[in-house]
């Protein structure tokens, strides 16, 4: 219990220090001006420039292996209040790609069936560092108006997929254990490692998992449960 405790006042500490840096972060979750690629696993890139709230530009991008050319002679312009734009498309996707470290927990689990027990679902402790590769999805969609003019909306999703670890927690008694004569109940300490693929809006996450969980006592060897994969579902706050 020891343990769960210390995770959790570092998975606590590490949401407050995360909350002092999302100023410096809110780049991730809007849309700003930068790099980005015109297909989720694309080398396609373009430089996007808000020029306003209502003007956006789009500049091919050519990288060497010293430096990086932003091609501004070929640049593409989006205006929401004209009447036709020059590809004639009225929705736009850009990606984003980078590294996903999150903090998460499975506030759910389904096991299959071990030992005496049938198919369960446990409501323990769970908390896990995650890393990932994630891609952001920024959606520029243009409705026209009653006017024949656009009105522009984006719209941002973002989803990961990586591995995880962290501990959790689990009931220790006769029927969890392969020992029918034992006589105690506790609640016993995981190690829980595993898969995740999230969906993410804004800072949060949701997803889902498959795993696996060692006890980390002398009675793992009895545990019905030790190194059986399991379904989980997941919450997660993004750290970067």
């Amino acid at each position: 219990m020891k343990l769960i405790k210390a995770l959790t006042a570092i998975l606590i500490l590490a949401i407050s220090l995360s909350s002092c840096e999302m100023v410096k972060q809110s780049s991730k979750y809007n849309f700003n001006d930068g790099i980005y690629t015109t297909a989720r696993f694309s080398q396609q890139k373009v430089y996007v420039l808000q020029v306003d709230e209502d003007t956006l530009s789009v500049f091919p991008v050519i990288e060497f292996i010293d430096s990086t050319a932003v091609l501004t002679k070929q640049r593409v312009n989006y205006i929401a209040n004209q009447r036709k734009f020059k590809d004639n498309k009225v929705s736009h996707s850009f990606f984003r790609p980078s590294l996903d470290v999150d903090i998460m927990t499975l506030p759910l689990k389904y096991r299959f069936p071990a030992g005496q027990l049938p198919n369960t679902l446990t409501t323990n402790f769970n908390g896990a560092f995650y890393f990932g590769y994630r891609i952001d999805e920024y959606r520029l969609n243009y409705k026209r108006t009653p006017l024949n003019t656009y009105k522009q909306s984006i719209k941002h999703i973002g989803y990961s997929a990586g591995l995880f670890t962290g501990v959790g927690s689990a009931l220790i008694n006769s029927s969890t254990l392969n020992d029918q004569s034992f006589a105690y109940e506790y609640e016993g300490v995981l190690l829980i490692t595993g898969i995740a693929a999230n969906l993410a809006v804004d800072k949060f996450t949701v997803g889902i998992a498959a795993g696996t969980d060692f006890l980390m006592d002398k009675y793992h060897s009895e545990w019905i449960y030790e190194g059986k994969p399991y379904i989980g579902f997941t919450l997660g706050l993004n750290l970067n």
